[in-house]
């Protein structure tokens, strides 16, 4: 196994930007369908506010509203949402060049998806079935994932590894992992670290394909199961979220670092890697984009920082601090209080 060199190449953006303009289109068109414009035109609001006048879940109001704010459809001023004037020419019923009837011809399961989830709340995973049940049940769908995963996560996992001192840690625990790519990356740097990756059985396979490959498998270890349900090992010096946290509501999140708390030595740390929709990544479509496309297929979101460290500190987490990292990327740390 040779040591890994210093990370030098660009960073996701492009990319992210390329893979979430999947769902510029669905939102434009469920919004029109759903009369999200016209709503706005008549009495401009805060998405608590649309959801509760139009009878639409809260949370999934607010992720449309922020990811068409961020295409330029609306715009936000005292925390309620306008139509831009190129909506109001084109996005309304009854202008003169309404958009309406060519957004009808690209109508598709996306657009109808995320109408849905505005609707109802409900995640639409795959056409309608869960999509941890799914992989579950079906073992193609869940390599398949985990190999996607994996392709999404080894650059910014090598970046970390790069940033990240762990020189004092010998344990750390990832929930969530899939095939243990950060946990790869982070044992690749730091010699006498020992990982412990946690994730559905269905992804067994190609994480000890990985690990062979990697010369790692005495060193990082796939531990299968439920991570709501199984233990977790104790006495952990660190536990790493990279790209969990975004999957499940609050309640969800709060039983995960809640359990990360009682997982973690009495001197540990807590790590969560993800995007934060913070500053000027509100703006940015490949960030909505991503927290839109987390709701569809999860039924979770990207949360800001605040968010976060508001359930961290309902965890029993203190100190949380927040360091910006590769392309759209934070780290942010606490200890357990």
């Amino acid at each position: 196994m040779t040591a890994p060199a210093a990370w030098t190449g660009p960073d996701d953006r492009l990319l992210m930007d390329v893979f979430m303009s999947q769902y510029r289109l669905p939102a434009v068109a469920a919004a029109d369908r759903l009369g999200v414009f016209a709503a706005l035109a008549a009495a401009p609001s805060d998405p608590a506010g649309l959801a509760a006048s139009r009878g639409w879940d809260r949370a999934g109001t607010s992720v449309l509203l922020e990811h068409l704010a961020a295409l330029g459809h609306l715009a936000v001023h005292g925390g309620r949402y306008h139509p831009t004037e190129e909506t109001r020419v084109f996005l309304l019923p009854d202008a003169d060049d309404y958009w309406g009837p060519m957004l009808a011809l690209g109508w598709d399961e996306r657009c109808a998806a995320v109408r849905d989830l505005v609707a109802t709340g409900v995640p639409q995973g795959y056409r309608g079935r869960g999509i941890w049940e799914t992989h579950e049940r079906s073992p193609r769908h869940g390599e398949r994932f985990a190999r996607a995963m994996h392709a999404h996560s080894t650059a910014p996992a090598a970046a970390l590894a790069e940033r990240l001192d762990l020189t004092d840690c010998a344990t750390l625990l990832e929930p969530g992992g899939g095939v243990g790519t950060f946990a790869m990356a982070l044992a690749r740097r730091h010699p006498r670290l020992r990982a412990t990756v946690l994730d559905l059985p269905v992804v067994a396979r190609e994480a000890d394909r990985l690990l062979a490959r990697a010369g790692l498998a005495g060193r990082v270890r796939l531990r299968p199961g439920d991570m709501f349900a199984e233990p977790w090992p104790e006495d952990q010096d660190r536990v790493l979220f990279a790209d969990v946290l975004g999957d499940w509501d609050d309640a969800r999140c709060r039983v995960l670092l809640e359990r990360a708390r009682a997982a973690l030595s009495a001197d540990g740390r807590l790590l969560v890697h993800q995007v934060l929709p913070d500053d000027a990544a509100r703006r940015s479509p490949a960030v909505t984009g991503y927290s839109l496309a987390l709701a569809v297929m999860t039924g979770g979101r990207l949360r800001t920082f605040a968010e976060l460290a508001a359930l961290l500190g309902a965890a029993g987490f203190t100190d949380c601090s927040v360091t910006p990292g590769y392309g759209h990327y934070a780290l942010l740390t606490a200890r357990p209080a």
